[in-house]
């Protein structure tokens, strides 16, 4: 409707003006008529006076047939304003006179004019003459002795009506203008004030709180504007308030963060120690245990060293678990995403779990791929690691199938399992810390209940999708999603195939915890190394000078006591004998800083405690021409 689109100016405007003008109409319409009614009645009165005069006139000339007379009489009354014709009518129906207006138009219509007529019925000579018919004279006004007719002009009404019409519309405009101008003026002084309150609230809306309405209009205006302003007051009372709120609570917050951060860098202090503390004591532990396995034992004490082999590899187990959980949940493990092939990292997991599946009696398929991921490779190596042992954990007898394939711009590789099945309501505890749901005699054979944690942790870091499909009795479906990659050109990954005896071989040992130094000299020389130990930069070149042969390989510490570290005394021993000697470092370190600056030597990175076959297959591949 029109009505709604009008602003407020606008539609007091027409408030004030249509009904004024709607009475001024009614009033001025009323009266116009009324007074052009009196004025006809007044115009057909005076033709009606008019014949009457020229009837009573006439009485004596039609007696006598005194046409002068007459035609005098019809001069004189056509001489009147507005009549046009005078006609003056005998007993036998004959004009006795007739005269008409000098200005009258010819050939006027016949109903162009008002007519009127009236009888000649004068008192005329009584006789009496008993000689006549009937004894006696005519009575008076025993019959009509004539007619006369008077024709008036319709134009000096017309031209009144004319006038009165023009006046009417005269003062309907001037009504209208003066309505107008009324209207504008008290428009102007109720609209402007609500402008004005409106734009301030518009102001308010803004955020300009300090906004204020002048008090001014009427009552009912200034009432307006005293509860915008005193509404204004109280939302910047308000404001004020939560402002004050927000700031204490900011400050708090800020307090608590910082809390917070002091705690986590704190956290993470005691992992990195307690990583590197509780590393060094598990190396040694792992190499004494290793070396002690490749002495010749009677059938008790051979017995006796593989159970102390399981317990130790059990707690480097445990120990690189809880590390890792922390690590994850800490924030602290980076993560490398590059593209790389599935294939080698397919093959590796085979080459790993095969042995142990023939052990169990189990199947392990694994379906070829060509295809390419982007990922941190490292990390998705850990979480196949996981589900495939996971799998032949819990599927005794079975079949386990690792396979590929591709999703649209995605890959999905899944492992799966024909055994007995977790039920929907038990599938979400299952990736919480140690829970085994058929292990609640906690027996440390069937695992410690943190490899599905660290894959759930693990798959969230990577923002790989992790998904379970699994009912009672009917296997296990674990798949994880991750983005594919174009295929590139290979590069050969870390893990080395078994090599050539290290018979013979020189290797330059550097660790100053005497524990680690004394099981990796031990290991290395029942492998048939020729090992030069020292804990220190400035022995190790005094020692290898001893010796009088440069090394074939560096084993170094990153963290040693002084100022140098491992790669300096790498750095020393090459520059010392004038070639890029192979090197690897060990470390009980885990930071993301330390990984990535051993990384930027383009040096190999062992973790503490190291297992011992994976020192021995790099040992292997960095010394292989």
């Amino acid at each position: 409707m029109i009505g709604s689109r009008l602003d407020i100016h606008a539609r007091t405007i027409l408030i004030a003006v249509l009904p004024t003008m709607a009475m001024a109409s009614v009033l001025i319409g009323y009266f116009t008529s009324s007074r052009l009614s009196d004025l006809e009645e007044v115009h057909i009165q005076r033709g009606k006076a008019l014949a009457r005069q020229l009837a009573a006139a006439s009485e004596y000339g039609v007696f006598s047939g005194n046409l002068e007379s007459l035609r005098k009489l019809s001069n004189a009354i056509v001489a009147e304003p507005d009549v046009v014709r005078v006609m003056v009518i005998g007993p036998h129906r004959d004009v006795l006179a007739e005269s008409a207006s000098s200005d009258s138009p010819a050939g006027r219509s016949a109903g162009a004019a008002l007519r009127f007529r009236e009888p000649v019925t004068g008192v005329g000579v009584n006789i009496e003459d008993p000689l006549l018919e009937g004894g006696a004279g005519m009575p008076p006004h025993s019959a009509p002795r004539g007619e006369v007719v008077v024709e008036m002009s319709r134009d000096s009404l017309r031209a009144e009506e004319r006038r009165l019409l023009w006046n009417a519309f005269l003062m309907v405009v001037a009504v209208l203008i003066a309505s107008v101008g009324l209207a504008l003026r008290m428009s102007r002084g109720i609209s402007d004030p609500i402008r004005r309150i409106a734009s301030t609230v518009s102001r308010f809306a803004q955020g300009d709180l300090s906004a204020r309405v002048p008090l001014e209009g009427g009552r009912s205006l200034r009432t307006l504007a005293a509860g915008v302003n005193d509404m204004a007051n109280k939302l910047n009372a308000s404001r004020e308030d939560l402002q004050r709120q927000i700031d204490a609570a900011t400050r708090e917050l800020l307090a608590k963060k910082d809390e917070a951060e002091r705690g986590n860098r704190a956290k993470t202090r005691f992992l990195a120690a307690a990583s590197h503390d509780l590393r060094q004591p598990m190396h040694a532990l792992g190499l004494f245990v290793a070396e002690l396995g490749q002495q010749p034992h009677a059938p008790d004490t051979r017995r006796l060293v593989e159970q102390i082999a399981v317990s130790a590899e059990t707690m480097e187990n445990l120990l690189d678990s809880l590390l890792d959980i922390s690590r994850l949940d800490v924030g602290v493990l980076d993560r490398q995403i590059k593209p790389f092939p599935l294939q080698p990292l397919l093959e590796r997991i085979d080459v790993d779990y095969r042995r142990e599946a023939d052990l169990r009696g189990q199947r392990l398929r694994l379906r070829p791929t060509s295809l390419w991921v982007e990922s941190d490779p490292l990390l998705l190596e850990r979480i196949l690691h996981n589900l495939i042992s996971n799998a032949l954990r819990y599927a005794p007898g079975g079949t386990i199938l690792l396979a590929c394939r591709k999703r649209g711009r995605r890959v999905r590789i899944e492992v799966r399992d024909n055994g007995p099945g977790i039920a929907a309501e038990e599938q979400e505890a299952i990736f919480q810390e140690f829970v085994q749901l058929d292990n609640p005699e906690r027996n440390r054979a069937k695992g410690l209940g943190l490899g599905l944690a660290i894959v759930r942790r693990l798959t969230d870091l990577l923002d790989h999708p992790l998904f379970l499909h699994s009912a009672p009795g009917q296997g296990a479906l674990f798949a994880v999603e991750l983005p594919a990659a174009a295929p590139g050109v290979a590069v050969e990954g870390g893990h080395p195939t078994p090599g050539q005896a290290l018979n013979g071989l020189h290797v330059a040992l550097v660790d100053d915890d005497e524990l680690a130094l004394a099981g990796t000299v031990g290991l290395l020389e029942s492998w048939g190394c020729q090992v030069t130990a020292a804990d220190s930069q400035s022995a190790i070149l005094a020692a290898l000078e001893a010796a009088g042969t440069p090394p074939d390989i560096i084993l170094s510490d990153y963290q040693i006591a002084g100022t140098t570290d491992g790669l300096e005394i790498i750095r020393q021993l090459r520059q010392r004998f004038g070639r890029p000697i192979p090197a690897v470092i060990l470390s009980g370190d885990t930071s993301t800083a330390t990984a990535g600056t051993v990384q930027q030597a383009d040096i190999p990175l062992l973790h503490k405690p190291v297992r011992p076959a994976k020192l021995r297959a790099l040992l292997q591949r960095k010394t292989q021409g």
